[in-house]
């Protein structure tokens, strides 16, 4: 068994002890010496003054906590007890040497010890504090960090930083001019301004941003910013999550992206979510997938009395019941695998659960994916949402709320025309009855979706690239999943039949800005055409073209007609819409069509209910495709690999 040759602590103090006694007397011999130019000088006559000054000085040192400090953690507060324990220490060595009526000692040698022993014994520590902080044995090997933001957070971070072996801070980067030129721990606080030289200077290649208590539209403009150099941006947790112990400054994470958006969040209104979620019993279709999720998470704040997730897909309903299982809400949760086009058995579930809200999020989104798959897409998204109306209607549910998308607007896709189709039978059954309340909120592009390009983008810049764009004109509007969950329960809790509201997004984000900052904040180059020379930290971007059915711009609003709602970011439009007959016309001639992929009674179907659209190229869909192969060999457009 190997022998612990490792110091206790009380075996380190005492060590420290006697290393202060034999530096106190050292020193007092020294400003003897240094008094009289003569390092051999006879000091026989007040050699029991030495010994004073050791045992007097560790005494006030012990008294003072002075070796209750961590040396390797000690910082320039520590420097108090050791001026003031050597000043007890010269003070009882002069008063000893006056009152014995020693003359041989000099008078000057008690000053000229107190400058000698503060040097020694607080510069020995700042010393062994520098050693292992790595100024000494490591400073090559750690890497050149800012931090931006000078507050506790930052302070607290460049400590923990200046501990480690990983991080070497080297500047504070301050919007607050007040603090320019200041030094917090030895580092010295810049301008935003001087980032630019910053890097150049010190080669920093990251930024550590620690401004937990920044708004959000605060955290954008300093993204945006930093997003101009190719800088590797990571961030520290919350102040409070740091306070609480629910988070350790160690734990610098990579930046939310999300960030870059840089939307100020307006609270939301708890005694309206409250009204409608508080002691209700919920059903959430689509509950496995982004949104729906995210419906759950936030419902559950709010106390509902049963809460239902529903969703076909087995793995998305398996995860989502792990993460929620830990939570310590008193509502019930259920897990219900089943499929929207089943009516019966989501009539079932709504009467035996006696559900009162509905919020249908079930969908297929993937603009490409339902090109490629026209008939199914259309049976998920358009019969589906029939066979929730119906069911709510059947069952007298209190409200049902679908969620919609801006690809519904004057739709060029055929996601986007069964997801307006959608928003035409929920304000068909509006129409119908007064048992069950119908609104639609319609929003764009959510970040972090599994199908949005946060996730694509980032995996394509972690592989080296390329970064591929469909245009470099297309713009989307962008909003994180946690806010449009928030603005869907808000929106829905103030539908009163037939409402569509939609929310505010903001102005539309340029993709290929999008991209550029991405990668910057990755600490990578845009590479240049034709550029050679910065290929390992460069990434190039690369066109695709648009996808067939995609747009280049999105829209919201279909014509002018909106008012404002007592929420700031939530609108109510009015729109055309078709009777119910005529819907029901349509979904009983839908149901048979898909049944027997009729296609061509389909896309007139979608046609006829939306006037502006048609299908440019059903060819992509290998199904039809096939068909078309059967039928006409000779006019078959190969399949796009690509897409």
């Amino acid at each position: 068994m190997q022998e612990d040759t490792q110091l206790s602590n009380q075996q380190k103090r005492y060590v420290m002890m006697m290393a202060d006694a034999l530096i106190l007397v050292g020193t007092l011999w020294a400003s003897v010496a240094l008094r009289y130019g003569d390092i051999y000088k006879d000091v026989g006559a007040f050699w029991w003054l030495f010994p004073v000054a050791g045992v007097v000085g560790v005494a006030a040192f012990a008294k003072l906590g002075l070796y209750r400090a961590i040396v390797r953690y000690i910082g320039p507060s520590s420097m108090l007890p050791v001026i003031q324990g050597v000043t007890i220490a010269t003070v009882v060595v002069s008063m000893v040497a006056f009152l014995s009526g020693e003359e041989s000692f000099p008078r000057s040698a008690p000053m000229i010890f107190w400058f000698v022993s503060i040097m020694m014994i607080g510069g020995g520590r700042l010393m062994v504090r520098a050693y292992f902080y790595g100024l000494f044995n490591n400073y090559l090997q750690r890497e050149p960090v800012a931090i931006y933001g000078a507050g506790e957070s930052g302070a607290q971070l460049s400590i923990t930083l200046l501990n480690g072996t990983e991080y070497m801070p080297v500047a504070f980067i301050d919007d607050d001019r007040s603090l320019r030129r200041n030094t917090i721990h030895g580092i010295r606080v810049y301008g935003a301004d001087h980032i630019g030289r910053l890097v150049n200077e010190f080669g920093i290649g990251r930024i550590l941003l620690a401004v937990p208590s920044a708004t959000p539209e605060q955290r954008g403009r300093i993204l945006n910013h930093l997003s101009e150099l190719p800088i590797q941006i990571s961030t520290v947790p919350d102040i409070r999550a740091l306070i609480g112990g629910k988070a350790s400054v160690a734990e610098v994470e990579e930046i939310d992206i999300s960030d870059l958006l840089g939307r100020d969040m307006v609270p939301p209104d708890a005694a309206l979510i409250r009204s409608s979620i508080e002691g209700k019993s919920i059903l959430i279709t689509g509950a496995g997938g982004t949104i729906g999720s995210e419906l759950c998470r936030k419902i559950l704040q709010f106390n509902p009395r049963r809460l239902v997730l529903f969703d076909n897909s087995e793995l998305a309903l398996y995860s989502i019941e792990l993460e929620l299982a830990a939570n310590d809400s008193d509502t019930e949760l259920d897990f219900l695998l089943g499929s929207v086009l089943n009516k019966d058995h989501l009539s079932m579930v709504m009467d035996d659960f006696s559900i009162q809200i509905v919020y249908h999020a079930a969908a297929y989104k993937h603009v490409s994916m339902v090109e490629r798959n026209i008939i199914e897409g259309v049976r998920n998204n358009v019969l589906g949402t029939w066979c929730v109306a119906q069911a709510a209607n059947e069952n007298h549910t209190e409200k049902l709320v679908l969620i919609s998308t801006d690809k519904a607007v004057r739709a060029t896709s055929v996601m986007g025309a069964s997801k307006r189709l959608a928003e035409l039978i929920i304000q068909s059954f509006a129409t119908q009855t007064a048992d069950t309340q119908y609104c639609m909120v319609r929003f764009g592009n959510v970040l972090g979706s599994s199908g949005s390009i946060l996730p694509l983008f980032k995996r394509q810049i972690e592989q080296g690239g390329p970064v591929t764009l469909t245009h470099k004109d297309a713009s989307r509007f962008f909003m994180t999943s946690s806010e449009a969950a928030e603005l869907v329960i808000q929106a829905g809790a103030m539908g009163v039949g037939g409402d569509l509201f939609v929310l505010d997004m903001g102005e539309p984000v340029r993709i290929q800005d999008f991209a550029e900052r991405m990668i910057h904040l990755h600490g990578k180059n845009v590479k240049a055409p034709n550029d050679v020379e910065h290929k390992e930290n460069s990434i190039e971007i690369s066109y695709i073209g648009l996808y067939p059915g995609e747009k280049l711009h999105e829209e919201l609003i279909i014509g002018e007609n909106v008012t404002g709602t007592q929420h700031p970011k939530i609108m109510r439009a009015e729109e055309d819409y078709l009777d119910f007959e005529t819907v029901k016309t349509m979904c009983a001639r839908l149901q048979v069509a898909c049944k027997g992929a009729d296609y061509l009674t389909v896309k007139e179907i979608l046609e006829q209910a939306i006037p502006a659209f048609t299908i440019h190229d059903e060819k992509i869909d290998p199904v039809l495709n096939i068909e078309q192969r059967k039928h006409d060999p000779d006019n078959v457009t190969p399949i796009n690999k690509d897409i």
